[in-house]
């Protein structure tokens, strides 16, 4: 009887270890669910967004306008991805990745990605041959260069450009002052309202000891750029930007 008794209290004892180990682990699960990675080897350390817009002439001007331009809402998006000091392993970059970009739908226009410009001096251009369908790829260097799609393996910087190519065209005979900024808008009906939309994509970071992938949403464009041509958006607290591992 006193054995049967022992046994029990052990048995007892041994799921009540188990129960505590099973609840610290879904413990754990639920705060990485909720916080993500936090001892990653690179962090992404801020967001620069800057929103303008721009008028291209238009291959064909038969009545030979003055002005025969297309208006595009531009928007640059810099992403600085910064070494970790203090993690305790050697790390580098082999390659960062954007993928899985979606929209919401702007009351005027159409949205597209673009990829650097690799083969003019203008850093973007609005040609077919540049755009982004799925997936950016900016490999690990030994420098940062956007024209050639690298990030250093030590961290740097990468960008893109979401583009409104559709917001309307400016066609004129008028001695007009027009600037090559937002306020270029105001020669049209468009409105601020009639721009914006939403953009959201992943941020993957393939690094040599695993890899960290995160969502980024972004409202578009990032301020008044009718009124002020120019408008920046500068976020330096990443933290609410989670990053998963996908694998070890």
């Amino acid at each position: 009887m006193k054995k049967n008794k022992t046994e029990i209290i052990k048995l007892a004892i041994v799921l009540f270890v188990l129960v505590v180990a099973f609840g610290i682990v879904i413990i754990q699960m639920l705060i990485y669910t909720q916080e993500g990675e936090k001892n990653m080897p690179f962090n992404l350390t801020e967001i620069i967004v800057v929103s303008s817009a721009e008028g291209i002439d238009k291959a064909e001007n038969p009545e030979n306008y003055k002005w025969n331009l297309d208006i595009m809402q531009y928007n640059d998006i810099y992403l600085q991805i910064s070494k970790n000091e203090d993690y305790d392993r050697n790390a580098y970059i082999e390659s960062v990745r954007l993928e899985n970009f979606s929209f919401s739908t702007p009351k005027i226009g159409n949205t597209r990605i673009y990829m650097p410009n690799s083969t003019e001096e203008r850093l973007f251009s609005y040609d077919d041959n540049f755009l982004i369908n799925r997936t950016l790829t900016y490999n690990g260097a030994d420098e940062s260069n956007s024209k050639t799609l690298e990030i250093s393996s030590q961290g740097g910087k990468i960008l893109f450009r979401a583009a409104n190519t559709d917001v309307g065209d400016l066609v004129s005979n008028e001695n007009l002052e027009i600037a090559q900024d937002g306020t270029i808008i105001s020669n049209t009906s468009v409105t601020m309202e009639d721009l914006k939309y939403n953009i959201s994509f992943d941020l993957v970071i393939d690094t040599n000891i695993t890899t960290y992938r995160g969502n980024i949403s972004l409202e578009l464009p990032c301020g008044d750029i009718i009124s002020n041509g120019t408008a920046q958006l500068d976020e330096k607290d990443c933290s609410n930007i989670i990053f998963k591992r996908e694998n070890s």
